[in-house]
């Protein structure tokens, strides 16, 4: 089973759950409850979105790293191994910093899928959301975690180096 199998199951039966007794507390006419309970499911929402987009962000970061060793490994001709030699080098800044320097995700995408694609533009989407939700916002637009857990999980397994 998969990191993302198991987020999803877990997920589920959280969002069954709060989903149940929100459903409950409106029938009895329970009004703030049941608002409080349609709160909780948005951030169940959002920190399992956040937790799964981890995931798929470091494999990104790692499969992007193998891809440019391996490049800068096979070639001889200077000219021609100058780039994954930069690239390599903006690796390097990233560990020692871990922050803010080194290559960028975007470069690290763009290093496994064609920019643009539609992989691509829905990994860049979901970036848009995590970096919402992460710096205190919400989802921009709505998402469906299930949905987005099934994304995720291909997208896992066809971004590699």
């Amino acid at each position: 089973m998969s990191v993302f199998d198991e987020l999803e199951t877990q997920y589920n039966e959280i969002e069954e759950w709060y989903s149940s007794l929100q459903f409950q507390t409106v029938r009895r006419g329970c009004a703030t409850e049941a608002t409080e309970y349609q709160k909780r499911r948005k951030i169940n929402d959002q920190a399992y979105f956040l937790f799964m987009f981890t995931r798929l962000e470091d494999r990104i970061r790692e499969e992007s790293a193998k891809l440019i060793r391996r490049e800068k490994g096979s070639i001889s001709s200077w000219k021609q191994r100058a780039p994954w030699d930069i690239l390599d080098s903006q690796l390097e800044k990233r560990k020692k910093t871990q922050f803010h320097q080194g290559l960028n995700f975007k470069t690290c995408l763009a290093l496994l899928t064609e920019k643009g694609a539609s992989d691509f533009n829905l990994v860049l989407c979901y970036y848009e959301e995590r970096n919402s939700i992460a710096h205190g916002g919400n989802f921009t637009k709505p998402i469906s975690v299930p949905t987005v857990a099934s994304e995720l999980k291909r997208l896992y397994e066809v971004l590699k180096a």
